[in-house]
């Protein structure tokens, strides 16, 4: 359920509560209350996957770089904590640490219920009442599925509001995975970044394929799949379908995130006649929005 429209966040989420999953050599664990998270996904032959997350408690607005957690109902930074719509100017907290941003949606820093549970499979569920971190109400929902071979993620969003909301999808994993680690991806396009997406259409990129084994972070676009491969010997596959056609990667000495999302981040301050083909939508009260991503797991 959602903190009340005070917006009392508690310095530690409660962590009582770790569900875990297993299918063949496949091993999963959430902790719902914490955000939401998964936090581990490991095989019995080849490790993590995942940055595990051994502590389950933690502080919601330093949340460690582990796991795997949803971006509801944006991602990434919210400019000056504001955006404008339909002629309104919203105003949100902004995050104490992020230059007077807003970052990552709300929905990663509240708790989230269990609707169903079964040996291959976890449902979580979110209802989100308005308030200072995001002036609109929504439900949401994460469905888990582990598979032989990997993990099936579905998302989704409603607006269960009186007014149309701006929203949108993503999901954030960290894997397991250094500068030793191959990693690439067949994005054909990538984002003009300064801070964030300008607004600027994609051009193409100069080398498609595999990335550099250094720090970096790219916004992407027009990809089917990206792949890393752990320890010279895991390949872990990611795709999407038509619903998260963006993707950001974020490449650093300690791990690998790459994150399937329906919009350009930034998109919110992008001009509006460039908004739309940076996946901006707005859902009318009672529509739903839904986006699914695999990841598949083989020895190499």
């Amino acid at each position: 359920m959602p903190l009340d429209n005070d917006r009392q966040i508690p310095d530690v989420l409660p962590s009582s509560e770790v569900i875990t999953l297993r299918k063949g050599a496949l091993h999963a664990a959430f902790c719902p209350k914490s955000g939401g998270r998964m936090a581990r996904l490991s095989h019995d032959l080849h490790g993590d996957i995942l940055v595990p997350l051994d502590d389950p408690a933690f502080d919601p607005l330093q949340w460690p770089k582990a796991g795997a957690f949803p971006l509801i109902p944006y991602h990434n930074r919210m400019t000056g904590a504001q955006f404008t719509h339909a002629g309104r100017r919203f105003d949100l907290i902004a995050h104490p640490t992020f230059g007077g941003d807003a970052m990552h949606g709300p929905a990663q820093r509240r708790p989230w219920t269990v609707s169903f549970q079964g040996a291959e499979m976890l449902e979580l569920a979110l209802r989100y009442g308005d308030d200072g971190d995001w002036p609109f109400d929504f439900f949401a929902r994460q469905q888990f599925r582990l598979r032989d071979d990997g993990l099936d993620v579905e998302l989704t969003l409603v607006n269960v509001g009186t007014k149309p909301m701006p929203g949108g999808l993503g999901w954030h994993p960290y894997f397991v995975a250094t500068f030793s680690d191959v990693l690439t991806c067949d994005a054909a396009k990538r984002w003009s970044v300064d801070a964030l997406p300008r607004g600027i259409p994609p051009l193409p990129r100069d080398n498609i394929g595999q990335f550099p084994a250094r720090r970096v972070t790219e916004h992407l676009t027009d990809w089917t799949h990206a792949t890393v491969l752990l320890r010279d010997r895991v390949r872990v596959t990611l795709t999407a379908d038509a619903f998260l056609p963006h993707l950001v990667i974020h490449r650093t000495p300690d791990y690998v995130c790459l994150e399937p999302v329906s919009h350009v981040a930034g998109v919110y301050g992008f001009p509006p006649e460039t908004q739309q083909n940076a996946g901006f939508v707005v859902l009318e009260p009672g529509q739903a929005v839904s986006g699914n991503l695999s990841l598949v797991i083989a020895s190499d």
